[in-house]
């Protein structure tokens, strides 16, 4: 996006803040925070009736998953990466809150997802988080809590150094990034529990497969998890 069009964005979101979340054009419909054409465009799974998705794939024969599911398909360019990125960068908490209640409804009526004793969102530094104001993956953890009632955590992993980013990498060098980064702060507190691990996006599981190695350390009994979206 260029400097230009990022003006122009902010500068409508500002004259009329109730454009759709997903394309910034079209007015929201009454009840949700999505125009109608993009509310039938968002690309949802069937990830949380499905045993064998893109997101179990990623971590076959690297973590024993319970269960692994995404809300939406991301693809580059496409209304789930500006969603994503309003939710990371602009400030939209609200789009984490929405997907986090789709994903705990959708939970509770899937035949794969067994209860979780507790939900744990993918850290980020404090810098970044100091900075950002808010981690997106809480967000959307806090919001699925409230919809199946298991507490959320985000204090019990934490990310204790800041690597560079992860966009462009090849699985190898997101691995070797993320290596030796997280690090849990309470093993008690996820001792022979079923851990519901959340982020926004999976994309080669780099991230999330080294938090559930941590996490299995700790003592874990399962590991399920979910993410707002999953690239092909």
């Amino acid at each position: 996006m260029t400097t230009l069009q990022k003006f122009i964005e902010n500068f409508f979101q500002t004259l009329y803040p109730n454009l759709c979340l997903g394309c910034n054009l079209q007015p929201k419909t009454r009840d949700s925070s999505f125009c109608v054409q993009c509310l039938h465009d968002l690309p949802y799974t069937d990830h949380f009736e499905t045993a064998t998705n893109i997101v179990t794939n990623h971590f076959k024969g690297r973590v024993p998953l319970d269960h692994g599911a995404a809300i939406l398909i991301f693809t580059e360019g496409g209304i789930v990466q500006n969603l994503l990125h309003q939710l990371k960068y602009k400030g939209k908490r609200e789009i984490g809150e929405i997907m986090g209640e789709i994903a705990g409804k959708k939970i509770l009526s899937s035949p794969l997802f067994h209860s979780p004793d507790i939900i744990i969102p993918v850290p980020i530094h404090t810098k970044k988080q100091v900075s950002r104001g808010y981690n997106q993956s809480t967000i959307f953890g806090k919001a699925i809590e409230k919809i199946i009632h298991v507490p959320c955590k985000d204090n019990i992993l934490t990310k204790k150094k800041e690597t560079k980013s992860q966009t462009g990498k090849s699985r190898t060098d997101r691995i070797q990034n993320v290596s030796d980064v997280f690090e849990m702060k309470n093993a008690q507190s996820v001792s022979n529990k079923h851990v519901l691990l959340v982020d926004d996006v999976v994309t080669t599981g780099a991230t999330l497969e080294a938090c559930c190695l941590e996490i299995i350390k700790a003592g874990a009994s399962k590991i399920s998890i979910v993410s707002i979206a999953a690239a092909v």
